[in-house]
């Protein structure tokens, strides 16, 4: 019978593997998806860090002619059920074309099917209808921070935070649509620079 030494050595050494085998099945996974690249803006300036990140809000502002009734995948402000999204590619990037309930009716409205949720913002009018806030439609894939060096993190949330609203987009997340259906993130581009996760 193994001594109690040995047996916490050969239980460690299977924790181990099992992490490394995680890490290299979702590096696979990321490297094989469909890559998308998603609009960011900067999140509340009141959340708090508590680690070397940047919080990943995936955003897109309507037009300002345009509230929440005309977004591709209308639903009530922060609604978050899980459904079938579909994005589709324009001008660089990818926004969201419309939702479903199955993979299949969401790949009828566009090419990239992807299991998320998504909400609308209403614009912000003010005297006589002038648009102050466009509506801006947002997206929860199940991913939030992108773990970097604090100096990046705050080069980054700077350039997040001088982005207008339907204003150039200057940071995009690129994500990576697993066959699953999962969006994984694989880096983000800043400015045109592409920084990447890099694990293995």
């Amino acid at each position: 019978m193994l001594n109690a030494p040995l047996r916490i050595v050969i239980v460690a050494a299977l924790c181990v593997l099992s992490l490394i085998g995680l890490v290299v099945r979702e590096s696979a996974a990321r490297a094989a998806g469909t890559e998308v690249l998603l609009a960011m803006e900067a999140v509340d300036p009141r959340a708090l860090l508590s680690g070397h990140y940047v919080i990943v809000g995936l955003a897109e502002a309507l037009p300002p002619e345009q509230d929440c009734a005309a977004a591709p995948a209308t639903v009530a402000p922060r609604a978050t059920e899980n459904r079938w999204l579909s994005l589709r590619p324009d001008d660089g990037r990818h926004r969201l074309a419309g939702a479903a309930p199955t993979r299949d009716e969401a790949a009828k409205i566009g090419p990239v099917p992807v299991l998320g949720s998504s909400f609308c913002n209403p614009r912000l009018l003010g005297d006589a209808g002038a648009v102050l806030q466009p509506a801006t439609e947002r997206i929860d894939l199940g991913i939030s921070r992108f773990h970097i060096n604090q100096a990046d993190a705050e080069r980054i949330d700077r350039i997040l935070r001088a982005q207008t609203p339907g204003g150039q987009v200057q940071a995009l997340a690129i994500i990576s649509i697993g066959r699953d259906g999962r969006a994984r993130l694989k880096g983000l581009m800043i400015d045109g620079e592409r920084l990447e996760l890099r694990w293995l």
